[in-house]
């Protein structure tokens, strides 16, 4: 008898998984509460304009997500960006070319001082070798993760690096800040700052979740409500609602969500688990994609904003840079990622306030954006990327352990927990996958 797979959440991790174990011959269902997939790695058009609504690009490293473009028949539509960069100090712009470390040695934002602390910091990085090898972190990693970078950096460098290095790694990639993040993961960041090429999609990232999801069975608007195990090894029986209600039992479980979600639906949990599972530490974003009736046409693709000076926004990004096709003729289409601090505290609040206040930062950049507005949309994230605050390697790492020695068959993919990117979502899902089928699971039987 066939295995019967559930998949629960069709963002890119969960499709990976899927994508996988339908290449070994197993018929997995994806469960997706919201009406589309891709989560993060999705878009949408409106009025010709093509909005990602949330991850924007991705660089030539992906190896396996780019793969999988080429293997899809997408290899045509990947589209390599300028790959410009600007930071913005009050009204001042600063340019840089994205994954350049040398490039700092250029950079007028920095000072003589600052420049040399740079190539410290480079040379402190790559000494740690593996140690700085998040996804498989050793007694090393976990020393390195007990202070803040914030804490690091003030403590050995000073301010400026902080402020105009460390905190715009911080708010684009990890859509946090140095004092929440560790030590570890600034390093490790600054450690894979080497010269790469950026990419997007011609027609959005979400072309490739749609794509994937053609030869899936993938059920939109079905959240799992609960799941149930009948032994500790399985099976399982889910609980799902909305369009497709019902319940179902399957022989293992793939969860592609964020960890703090799954003590909501996962029964027999016992209090320790749970928190562990609670303690994942992730912080919420919000996208707002402002179409406007100008091009702007000499700026760099990704701004970065000091926090000093700019109160809402952390990143702009302008969309004509991602290809031909992104916005009509003369139009123009500005990404606004707000920083964490205005997410969390505006996560609730009216599309209305959320746009006013984002287009307040704007405007003092590129004035009368708001007279030139055409449409304006939000979308939020409430899980926007997992977060690395001192000591959380360590607990995930027990957390996962504690896991696997309290339940059979339940497998975990999305963020790795260490790191939210497009590749990682996709490595851990088809990680997962081969979890199922590897020659010792009975699934391959």
């Amino acid at each position: 008898m066939t295995a019967k797979i559930a998949i629960i959440g069709a963002g890119i991790s969960g499709l990976a998984a899927g994508r996988r174990l339908t290449k070994a011959g197993l018929n997995p269902v994806i469960f997706e509460k919201e009406p589309s997939v891709g989560g993060r790695m999705s878009s949408e058009s409106v009025d010709g304009f093509i909005i990602d609504k949330a991850a924007y690009t991705f660089p030539e490293f992906h190896k396996n997500l780019t793969a999988c473009l080429g293997e899809s028949g997408m290899a045509d539509y990947l589209v390599e960006t300028p790959g410009t960069s600007s930071t913005f100090v009050g009204d001042k712009e600063y340019r840089i070319k994205i994954g350049s470390p040398t490039d700092f040695l250029k950079y007028k934002l920095l000072s003589l001082k600052n420049k040399k602390d740079m190539v410290k910091l480079f040379l402190y990085a790559l000494s740690l070798g593996k140690a700085l090898d998040l996804a498989e972190p050793s007694e090393r990693t976990f020393e390195l993760e007990k202070e803040s970078a914030a804490e690091y950096l003030l403590n050995k460098y000073g301010e400026e690096i902080l402020e105009y290095v460390a905190y715009p790694i911080f708010c684009e990639i990890f859509l946090g800040t140095p004092e929440t993040n560790s030590k570890a993961a600034f390093l490790a960041t600054l450690k894979n700052l080497t010269r790469f090429k950026i990419f997007s999609i011609r027609d959005g990232m979400g072309m490739l979740p749609e794509r994937l999801m053609k030869d899936l069975d993938v059920r939109l608007n079905t959240p799992v409500l609960k799941i149930g195990p009948e032994t500790d090894k399985g099976p399982y029986q889910v609980h799902v609602g909305g369009d497709n209600p019902g319940k179902d039992v399957f022989d293992a479980i793939i969860f592609a969500i964020p960890s703090p979600i799954v003590p909501g639906i996962l029964d027999e949990l016992s209090p320790d688990l749970k928190g562990h599972f609670q303690e994942v530490s992730y912080a919420p974003s919000i996208v707002t994609a402002l179409a406007v009736d100008r091009l702007f046409a000499e700026t760099a693709m990704i701004n970065n904003l000091a926090r000093k000076d700019f109160k809402t926004v952390g990143t702009l990004v302008f969309d004509h840079h991602k290809g031909p096709n992104r916005v009509p003729q003369g139009k123009g289409l500005i990404t606004a990622i707000l920083n964490e601090h205005a997410s969390r505290a505006l996560f609730e609040a009216s599309e209305d306030t959320i746009i006013t206040e984002a287009l307040k930062d704007v405007d003092s950049l590129f004035p009368r954006v708001s007279d030139k507005l055409l449409f304006a949309r939000v979308y939020r994230w409430e899980h926007g990327a997992v977060q690395l605050p001192p000591g959380s390697l360590l607990k995930q790492h027990s957390a996962r352990k504690a896991l696997h020695d309290r339940f059979d068959n339940l497998y975990f993919a999305g963020d790795g927990l260490h790191k939210a990117s497009l590749e990682v979502s996709f490595n851990t899902g088809t990680g997962a996958a081969n979890q199922i089928i590897d020659a010792d699971s009975p699934f391959s039987k």
